[in-house]
């Protein structure tokens, strides 16, 4: 999936890129949201509590990642930065509390996208082709798994990821300095990307997490099986 060519001409596929930009501001929101009641007091002054998306551009995640991948024919989804002073936090769990409000803020944006679509609601006809759905339906399902996705890769602890973040303040301190500066840094996060993009089996883990997160809620198997057709179709202009 990561390899596949992405469909620019189906103006679906710019709305879920909108979609997600507005949910990386969410996250970034989330971080700096947690991290002011945590006891950074700075964080409001330097920007890190607004909705607009410029605060957050980094040159790396938003910008050097991203073509990287358009470059290597996937979908260039850019990510965001927050910076908090976690010098300010009151202690480690605060510290690691910042660190998982953004995924928990995708989690929420995940539920959101796809709860409408649950068979209790009668809206999604699961028996109809996915290539019929109506485009809002496409949306929020291509929209929820993103948000799911994007849960499971956050919390994989390789730094800069919010989940080595969560269990950083926990580590020892030369550990965490040798981990988190260049080229030691730099390397694992690229190597790790590098891991998801040629190594398809890896990837392919998130697949059956994604299933039994949507069965847990009560999605049947016909239903799952058409968020990801919908994925596909609306980013890859794949049908099936």
């Amino acid at each position: 999936m990561l390899a596949a060519a992405a469909d620019f001409g189906n103006p679906l596929f710019w709305a879920v890129f909108i979609g997600w930009v507005l949910s990386v501001v969410l996250h970034e929101f989330a971080h700096g949201l947690v991290a002011w009641l945590g006891g950074d007091w700075t964080i409001r002054e330097r920007g890190g509590l607004t909705l607009n998306p410029i605060q957050y551009v980094d040159p790396v995640m938003s910008l050097l990642l991203p073509a990287v991948i358009l470059l290597m024919g996937g979908i260039p989804l850019p990510g965001g930065v927050t910076y908090v002073r976690r010098d300010l936090l009151r202690n480690r769990a605060w510290s690691s509390a910042v660190s998982l409000a953004g995924p928990a803020m995708n989690l929420l944006l995940f539920l959101a996208c796809a709860l409408p679509l649950h068979p209790r609601f009668g809206w999604l006809r699961p028996w109809v082709p996915v290539r019929d759905w109506p485009p809002a339906q496409q949306f929020l399902a291509t929209m929820a798994l993103l948000q799911l996705v994007a849960v499971f890769i956050n919390l994989v602890p390789v730094p800069p990821l919010d989940g080595f973040q969560a269990i950083s303040p926990f580590l020892p301190a030369d550990f965490r300095r040798k981990v988190t500066t260049p080229p030691l840094s730099t390397f694992l996060f690229l190597g790790f990307f590098f891991v998801l993009w040629q190594v398809p089996a890896v990837y392919r883990q998130v697949y059956p997490l994604i299933d039994l997160v949507l069965g847990a809620l009560g999605f049947d198997q016909r239903t799952r099986s058409g968020f990801g057709r919908a994925y596909n179709q609306t980013l890859f202009g794949i049908s099936s």
